[in-house]
């Protein structure tokens, strides 16, 4: 009786100690989570589909977690007193314009028809850089994300501007539809930067003090995944596959990881990338 009591003390101080490495992650099925998918025993991924409506009234409430949302987005509530810190940039750029006709610039987009999801989302702010920035004036509808995606499946639009992996989708259903434009590109053309540290991983200042060991191990991890994602995505193509809904085949998969542009580049560094972007965007909105 008593090696059964040590046993299962024992054993609960080993569910506790795992528990307590856990870190909560608040994400969408998109790109910065593909590194994060190997990591199960020590992460706990929460998945959302809109940072408005699910992500924005946590942080709010100063809720406990590491947050994988829009930089622009991080940086706007901390300038309205919500105490976050950015942990790192996780993409330089993963927008393109997908067309039905082959294009030899973006200052050939000048008068088109352009089709851009959530009007007011950091695809659309960068949109409306670059299109000013080269002079350009395009004829924009707003749809959802989806509903762009579709349209251009069905080749009811002309050009769409859309983020990986939807970009790779729509290129994968429809054969006839070209990638025309690369935003780390063009975005490098304007700015002279090398990308788009377009998301950002975000924490508050108490859980970041609270966790500091987990989340320090966090991003070694990521940093790590990332080193073997670039030699062999398979495992993470497979378990993208189980985890997110976007239907892509293997090999889109891995197409689409050449334009995700997944990094993680925290510290100093992190910060002036992104002080420097919210800035340009600010200064041209």
């Amino acid at each position: 009786m008593i090696n059964k009591k040590i046993k299962i003390t024992a054993l609960l101080s080993l569910a506790i100690s795992i528990n307590s490495f856990s870190i909560d992650v608040y994400t969408p099925k998109a790109p910065p989570s593909i590194p994060m998918l190997p990591m199960e025993d020590d992460v706990s991924l929460h998945y959302y589909q809109d940072v408005h409506t699910e992500i924005i009234p946590k942080l709010i409430k100063n809720q406990d977690g590491v947050y994988v949302i829009p930089t622009n987005l991080g940086e706007n509530l901390k300038k309205k007193g919500i105490e976050l810190e950015l942990l790192g940039v996780t993409s330089q750029g993963l927008i393109s314009i997908i067309s039905n006709k082959k294009i030899d610039s973006i200052k050939d987009l000048d008068k088109k028809n352009i089709l851009i999801g959530a009007q007011g989302s950091s695809p659309d702010i960068i949109s409306k850089f670059l299109f000013k920035n080269n002079d350009i004036s395009p004829l924009i509808t707003y749809r959802s994300t989806p509903e762009v995606a579709k349209l251009m499946i069905l080749q009811k639009g002309e050009n769409a501007v859309l983020p990986e992996p939807m970009a790779t989708l729509v290129l994968e259903k429809n054969s006839k539809l070209i990638r025309t434009v690369v935003y780390k590109d063009e975005w490098e053309k304007v700015t002279s930067l090398s990308g788009i540290p377009q998301v950002g991983l975000y924490t508050t200042s108490k859980y970041n003090k609270s966790h500091s060991k987990e989340i320090e191990k966090f991003i070694d991890d990521y940093k790590n995944n990332l080193k073997d994602l670039k030699k062999d995505p398979n495992e993470f193509i497979d378990l993208a596959q189980i985890n997110f809904n976007i239907k892509l085949s293997d090999s889109g998969y891995e197409e689409s990881i050449k334009y995700m542009n997944l990094t993680l580049i925290d510290g100093k560094k992190g910060d002036q990338l992104v002080e420097e972007y919210t800035k340009i965007l600010g200064e041209n909105r």
